[in-house]
């Protein structure tokens, strides 16, 4: 009888898990229908116009561009200056496929450039500004973290570091400007970050 139970319970399970198969099966052939159907649309889009971006121009009067000892500063500092004739717009969280939707196929070569000039900005930005903090210029880094900032950088360090640039100067009236900044962003685990920065504001 037990030998009987266990052969049915068997089937049972067999049954089920044949329907969660095909079930996935459905799922997988219906997403990627869905995706190479937006993907065509995508490729008939028409060029839109993109001169009105939110382009990122580089401040150098706001930074600390002066000559340093430390030559990895100044090499940092240089990376973002050449930067500054370029183009630069954040395009994080943006797929290919959207990109096209929006703004056309024509404009993808260019739309990756300039997100890319995006990428390299926060990611030396980050370095720039811990290189500065390290070696004592706390000042010239909060400005460097503050233009990252701005930016709405993905990069969690930066704010980290800058919140607690403000709390050295005993400034969390700041470090709540910029938490108001998270959920600007494209930053996952928001919600997290956030808590991060509440708890160097009240420590």
């Amino acid at each position: 009888m037990e030998l009987i139970v266990n052969f049915g319970v068997l089937i049972i399970f067999a049954v089920w898990l044949q329907y969660k198969m095909r079930k996935a099966d459905r799922l997988s052939n219906k997403s990627s229908l869905q995706f190479w159907e937006k993907e065509r649309q995508a490729n008939l889009s028409r060029r839109a116009d993109i001169s009105d971006l939110e382009y990122i121009t580089v401040p150098a009067d706001s930074l600390p561009v002066s000559d340093t000892a430390d030559a990895t500063i100044n090499s940092y500092r240089d990376t973002i200056l050449s930067l500054s004739g370029k183009k630069v717009v954040n395009l994080t969280g943006l797929t290919n496929t959207e990109l096209k939707l929006k703004y056309g196929p024509a404009n993808l070569s260019l739309l990756s450039e300039y997100d890319n000039n995006y990428i390299i900005l926060v990611s030396i930005l980050q370095k720039w500004g811990k290189r500065l903090l390290d070696k004592g210029y706390m000042a010239e880094a909060a400005s460097v973290f503050e233009f990252a900032a701005k930016c709405k950088t993905d990069v969690k360090s930066t704010y980290k570091m800058l919140a607690g640039i403000y709390k050295e100067q005993h400034a969390p009236d700041k470090i709540d400007a910029l938490i108001d900044i998270i959920p600007l962003t494209n930053i996952t685990g928001k919600s997290a970050l956030i808590q991060e920065l509440s708890s160097i504001r009240d420590s």
